[in-house]
């Protein structure tokens, strides 16, 4: 019988169903007359209150839903505080205690309930140690409990409250885990709406981007900027970490860089200001990886400044050729605010060439042997693509998902595809 009590309550899902198997369990065991519960937890010393209990009327019915579903925490200020009667008597050390033939006609505290009961089993239920809480049974015979079910009993209610406990916690993270899961999902909405509304008509240029999530908010940035003298800036860009931290700095970066009002509108320039800000804000620990890119429609040139960040990948038009674009770079942003000088390096584009920029999500995204996905797979789905932009970023999923067989990922996975079409009113 023991071993079925402890069955069914192993199946509970919620504290009131562990407690409506162990009271319905416990009367199969049995018989009682009158149970109850009672808690000091918060309480002055020799203060007590009741917090369930089954009448002998609802034992006699079998009826222990009411006992079951009650909150007492939830209306704890409207239980009263008692320091009287037997209940006292049998609380105030924290052993478990056995008492037959009893006289409780007139107890100040139970009354009339009481009325006849003849023995009682009080088991201390403990928490850290501490006795917090007790389960107190009742029979009319006055003999009616032994040695053995006060042993049977201490063990049993005390595995039960053990039970109990762990289930409350649980639940209570779960419910902290549901918190935090709608909170990032807050902050990921957020964060998408600091990238680009929509792609911008850059003259010279057809672009395509592509901008995947993890499971958590995290810190890949991307955007375009119009520059004075009909330059373009394009960044990319990857906070270190993940979550409202790493989403938080995103937005600084992107506040940083929009407020930019030069006077030098150079990679470098913009680079160093950029870096000088995040170290005014004392990052503690993190920092951003970036790639800022000046283009100038006129003349197909790319100027630009790599800070820590992946070099981007060159295919050149009409051949099989990729190559990565790296030049000269400096640490990461946020880090260093002493002898940091950013450079900025040239690039000719050619029409037709296209220039990918991505983040590390993609090029560290792990396999199911633990192998990488790595710069040379990334390389060949250049090659097996045409050089689109749309058609480069379908060439890199497809890879990415033979490479892993999921369709998520372990960090967000951002990339900026540009193919250069020729000077504005040229012929391609």
């Amino acid at each position: 019988m023991l071993g079925e009590l402890l069955r069914e309550i192993s199946h509970a899902q919620s504290p009131s169903e562990i407690t409506r198997s162990f009271v319905t369990g416990y009367r199969r065991i049995r018989q009682v007359d009158m149970h109850m519960a009672v808690s000091v937890r918060g309480l002055e010393p020799g203060q007590y209150k009741i917090t369930r209990m089954i009448s002998p009327q609802q034992t006699r019915a079998g009826d222990v839903e009411d006992y079951a579903s009650a909150d007492p925490w939830r209306n704890w200020a409207q239980i009263p505080a008692h320091q009287s009667g037997l209940i006292a008597e049998l609380i105030s050390t924290p052993e478990p205690k056995l008492r037959t033939h009893l006289r409780i006609d007139d107890d100040p505290v139970l009354g009339d309930a009481a009325s006849g009961l003849g023995s009682c089993l009080a088991i201390p239920l403990y928490d850290a140690g501490e006795a917090q809480n007790w389960t107190v049974t009742f029979r009319r015979d006055p003999e009616g409990f032994t040695h053995a079910d006060l042993e049977q009993s201490y063990l049993v209610a005390n595995l039960v409250g053990t039970a109990t406990r762990n289930l409350l916690a649980l639940q209570q993270n779960r419910e902290l885990t549901r918190q935090l899961e709608r909170q990032f999902e807050e902050v990921a909405r957020v964060q998408q709406t600091l990238l680009p509304r929509k792609t911008p008509e850059i003259p010279g240029l057809s672009i395509a981007t592509s901008y995947l999530t993890s499971q958590q908010a995290g810190g890949d940035y991307y955007d375009f900027f119009r520059l004075p003298g009909g330059e373009w800036g394009i960044l990319i860009a990857d906070v270190s970490g993940h979550g409202a931290a790493a989403a938080t700095v995103m937005a600084m970066l992107h506040a940083i860089l929009h407020g930019y009002a030069g006077p030098d509108f150079q990679p470098h320039a913009i680079i160093s200001y950029v870096n000088r800000r995040l170290v005014e804000a004392e990052l503690e620990g993190m920092f951003v990886t970036a790639f800022l890119a000046v283009y100038d429609p006129e003349d197909g040139t790319l100027r630009y400044a790599r800070s820590g960040h992946n070099p981007p990948l060159l295919k050149k038009a009409g051949s099989a050729e990729v190559r990565a674009i790296d030049g000269q770079a400096v640490p990461p942003l946020g880090i260093f605010a002493d002898g940091y000088e950013a450079v900025s390096n040239e690039l000719q584009l050619d029409s037709g060439d296209t220039l990918v920029l991505y983040t590390d999500g993609v090029t560290e995204e792990f396999g199911p042997d633990r192998e990488m996905f790595g710069v040379e797979r990334l390389d060949e789905a250049l090659r097996s693509c045409t050089g689109e932009p749309e058609c480069v970023i379908d060439s890199v999923h497809a890879a990415l998902f033979r490479h892993t067989g999921k369709r998520n990922r372990s960090d967000d996975q951002t990339l900026v595809v540009m193919r250069y079409l020729g000077k504005p009113g040229a012929d391609a």
